[in-house]
């Protein structure tokens, strides 16, 4: 039972609620983060409301308290996404080795649904440029589907499979030439 003055909020089991959880993590992550971490509180062993958590993080910019939460994810419940997620943040930290090692597990953890999965190759594939290694790169951005296209995420290239393998060249070039 929560206690009076902590935020409360059952822990959405329809679209709709998903939906509604999400536009308070839009508008008031202050007031996410209460919620989940009510849930926490209550069930501390649940890993999904970890995962939950960590995008509250994110949104207030406290990257490394979302890798602690992806950590718990992982410790009880590994699964791709949660390497991805991880991989994902160690990025936008400019972690690259260590996103390409979470990216890896999460490929061989369970190879078919990391290929599912292409956001996970989309942002391998970036990752790798960002290192220099444009083979890298280039071989993750072949895994994508023919008809991939993104509107470029989280600063990753943007447009369909051409295009973001234009990019993720330049990126790789870019990225030697600070090396020498």
């Amino acid at each position: 039972m929560a206690s009076i003055g902590i935020e409360s909020m059952k822990q959405p089991s329809t679209p709709e609620e998903v939906m509604a959880l999400h536009k308070i993590l839009r508008s008031d992550p202050q007031r996410y983060l209460r919620i989940v971490n009510n849930w926490i509180d209550e069930n501390p062993r649940n890993p999904h409301f970890y995962f939950e958590r960590h995008w509250g993080w994110m949104k207030i910019g406290e990257p490394r308290r979302a890798l602690d939460d992806l950590n718990k994810v992982i410790e009880l419940d590994p699964e791709p996404v949660a390497f991805r997620s991880r991989g994902e943040i160690y990025r936008h930290l400019g972690e690259y080795e260590r996103a390409l090692e979470d990216f890896s597990r999460g490929e061989t953890f369970d190879p078919k649904q990391w290929k599912n999965d292409v956001f996970g190759v989309y942002y391998q594939a970036d990752t790798y440029a960002r290192l220099g290694n444009e083979a890298g790169a280039l071989a993750c951005c072949a895994q994508l589907p023919v008809d991939f296209w993104t509107p470029g995420i989280h600063g990753a290239p943007s447009g369909g499979k051409a295009e973001i393998a234009d990019k993720l060249r330049r990126i790789a070039a870019g990225a030697q030439r600070k090396r020498t």
